[in-house]
């Protein structure tokens, strides 16, 4: 079963009545991370409880694109309403299996860090009752979970490199 959300574009993230802003960096460069999640299928090998992700149609990928991705025991439909190239990576979620908000933007962005790359991860949202239900024990659950992911890319990253898997 689908539930529908609300389609936002990127300005949700100033007007959503709950945000969630997180940053962690990977020790890899700038185009290698906005490579790997630009690629939906990698994110099974270093995103926590992604069991799989894909885009709907052939590529050229950017605005407009719809991804729909496995997490955990849930299924979430995508639309990208942010793409640009080696920076940013931002969308609202159209559908969910569960009702979790009634609208949902996620925004990735990318920027240069003396140690690779910083990644800020801004979730903005109107929640329903089981993300209110939530609420307070997410702003920690969020920065965890990225922290794990970013160190988790930097693996993957790693051993592509080693393998000659570019």
């Amino acid at each position: 079963m689908w539930f529908e959300m609300r389609k936002e574009n990127v300005s949700f993230v100033q007007r959503a009545p709950v945000v969630h802003l997180s940053e962690a960096v990977v020790a890899a460069p700038r185009a290698l991370v906005f490579a790997a999640f630009a690629e939906p299928r990698s994110w099974q090998h270093w995103f926590p409880n992604v069991r799989d992700a894909s885009y709907t149609g052939a590529a050229p990928y950017g605005v407009g694109t719809i991804r729909e991705a496995h997490v955990g025991g849930t299924y979430w439909r995508e639309e990208m309403i942010a793409w640009k190239e080696g920076s940013q990576l931002t969308w609202t979620v159209t559908h969910a299996s569960v009702p979790f908000a009634k609208a949902q933007v996620e925004s990735f962005e990318f920027i240069e860090a003396a140690s690779g790359t910083c990644v800020r991860w801004t979730l903005a949202l109107e929640p329903r009752l089981l993300a209110r239900l939530g609420a307070p024990l997410a702003r920690g659950v969020i920065t965890r979970l990225l922290r794990r992911a970013m160190r988790n890319l930097t693996v993957h990253l790693q051993h592509q490199s080693r393998s000659g898997a570019g």
